[in-house]
């Protein structure tokens, strides 16, 4: 399986992309624009030569995705890529929306012709899948025992966690309609 992961130059998409490498036998190609919070790890380009490969675009970039689909042609994605400082986001809102909803509503586009593109069984097989933040959740608040779970509402409370909530929506918006 080749798996697409955006941001896995970053904090927990690096985690990830070691781990796929590592205890599993997928391929991974790695989405990043090496932005202030990358942490690219070159020796996998080496290491696991025929099953690594890094892609350093900005998921904004149309054209440079529709390009990478179109070499790689992944049969999963998981979507991290994403500006994610709260202090940042207070200085510089647009930037997140910019990246985070409309970057995903570019990715979703460029996986939906993607995968309009593949044989049936490819098509059934073929998985997206969207990492979030609880910051959408907003603040539990001094309770230590209270926790978020997928029922509870959306809060978000800085321009970083609405703009995470807006790619949710966005990423929900697609779920169970047809491509």
């Amino acid at each position: 399986m080749k798996i697409v992961v955006t941001g896995g130059a970053g904090f927990i998409g690096r985690a990830l992309v070691q781990h796929l490498l590592t205890a599993t036998e997928h391929s991974v190609v790695n989405i990043d624009k090496l932005g202030y919070a990358s942490h690219p790890d070159n020796s996998l380009v080496d290491a696991y030569a025929g099953r690594y490969w890094m892609e350093p675009i900005d998921i904004n970039d149309r054209a440079a995705l529709e390009q990478v689909f179109g070499r790689h042609s992944p049969d999963a994605v998981m979507h991290l890529a994403a500006e994610t400082h709260v202090d940042r986001s207070i200085d510089d809102p647009l930037s997140f929306v910019h990246h985070n909803v409309l970057g995903t509503a570019t990715l979703l586009e460029v996986t939906r012709s993607h995968w309009r593109g593949l044989t049936p069984a490819r098509r059934e097989a073929f998985r997206f899948h969207h990492v979030s933040t609880d910051e959408v959740f907003g603040d539990l608040g001094a309770d230590r025992a209270a926790r978020f779970d997928e029922n509870s509402p959306y809060a978000p409370n800085s321009p970083y966690s609405a703009s995470k909530a807006g790619a949710d929506g966005l990423d929900l918006s697609r779920l169970g309609t047809p491509a």
